[in-house]
């Protein structure tokens, strides 16, 4: 019997994010990165902020006009199919060539400046580094979704097969470290396809978890998006806001009580179902990891590390990390955070992980 399947780029068309980095590719210009490496330049996205469908066609035609956008969009679409069926030599194959370090946190956790740093020790310019290559919106990975938009897993494989292929361009002459060239990626979204990374990206990944107290980092976060609502109820403005009632949906809650949440209750139980997920795969999300919790003294010393780790001949001298104090800010906060602190520490002590209870209650 033989059946043939056919999908076109109709049905699966190419993201956004990866036609736009090949478009720049081809351009021969200088990756812009400030927009995530830059400190104090970084702003979530605001939602609805994509292409405008005119601009996307023409996207779509600039890359399909050259020769070498079409290889890199047949690139990309190899990988997906060795994705969705199992061709597990084809994937070894990128393994074979790339170590990826991942750094896994909740956003505004501090993993966008560990992520710089190593980049920085291996001699990229940060700024030079593309955000669909360093940070965390891409690949795409979340709770199941089924709707006329596609499904959570086609997405997460597709955008997977896209990122690889974006990898493989990017770091063609970056030098190795012990054989193969390494690659840094802040990876937010890890944790909700934890195999998926772990089997691509490979079993031998570099990982590193970062913890920040919930109240310092909801202030950073609605800092960041336009300040604390009048009402102080959760709403979306951007793509951090969207995470949290796309996770909160998928546990339960209604769009309407979703609407009439507090907004630091919203932020928290967000926050507490992620690191739960952490502490349930953390080990599948990179076998080899290290656990560091916000604060200045902590990051440096394991931004040092790693320069020191990667950066060979070259000596390294880390950035400064920024932090604000914002600790008298929101103090009837603090005692609402305190049982979600103890559910995810006894939940980390469960599976027999440690958790930074000390560190994390300095309350950065």
């Amino acid at each position: 019997m033989s059946v043939h399947i056919t999908l076109t780029e109709t049905q699966m068309p190419p993201s956004e994010q990866f036609l736009g980095f090949v478009d720049a590719w081809l351009s021969g210009a200088e990756f812009d990165g400030s927009n995530w490496a830059s400190f104090g330049q970084e702003r979530p996205q605001r939602l609805g902020r994509g292409l405008s469908g005119s601009a996307s066609t023409q996207l779509q035609q600039r890359v399909a006009d050259s020769a070498t956008g079409m290889s890199l969009l047949r690139r990309a679409y190899e990988l997906f199919v060795a994705l969705l069926i199992g061709d597990v030599d084809a994937i070894r194959a990128v393994q074979q060539q790339f170590r990826f370090a991942l750094v896994v946190g909740a956003p505004r956790s501090g993993g966008k400046y560990l992520t710089k740093e190593m980049f920085r020790a291996l001699g990229h310019i940060p700024n030079r580094v593309p955000a669909v290559i360093a940070h965390d919106g891409f690949p795409e990975a979340g709770p199941w979704r089924f709707d006329r938009s596609g499904t959570t897993w086609l997405e997460s494989l597709h955008s997977m097969a896209e990122y690889l292929a974006m990898v493989e361009l990017f770091f063609v002459a970056a030098d190795r470290h012990e054989g193969r060239i390494v690659v840094p990626k802040k990876a937010t979204k890890a944790v909700y396809a934890p195999g998926l990374f772990q089997s691509v990206l490979g079993d031998d990944m570099d990982g590193i978890i970062t913890i920040r107290h919930p109240v310092p980092a909801c202030i950073s976060t609605y800092e960041a998006s336009g300040g604390l609502p009048a009402d102080q109820r959760f709403v979306q403005r951007g793509n951090i806001e969207h995470l949290w009632a796309r996770d909160l949906m998928s546990a339960g809650i209604t769009a309407r009580e979703l609407a009439d949440m507090n907004y630091f209750d919203a932020y928290l139980r967000y926050w507490e179902d992620y690191y739960v997920r952490v502490s349930l795969d953390g080990a599948k999300i990179a076998r080899y990891y290290r656990v560091v919790a916000y604060g200045a003294e902590r990051f440096v010393r394991e931004a040092q590390g790693n320069a020191n780790r990667f950066g060979s001949s070259r000596v390294v001298e880390v950035e400064e990390f920024h932090v604000q104090d914002r600790r008298d800010y929101h103090p009837e906060w603090l005692a609402r955070a305190e049982p979600a602190l103890r559910r995810v520490s006894e939940q980390w002590a469960r599976v027999g992980l440690a958790f930074p209870l000390e560190e994390i209650a300095e309350c950065w």
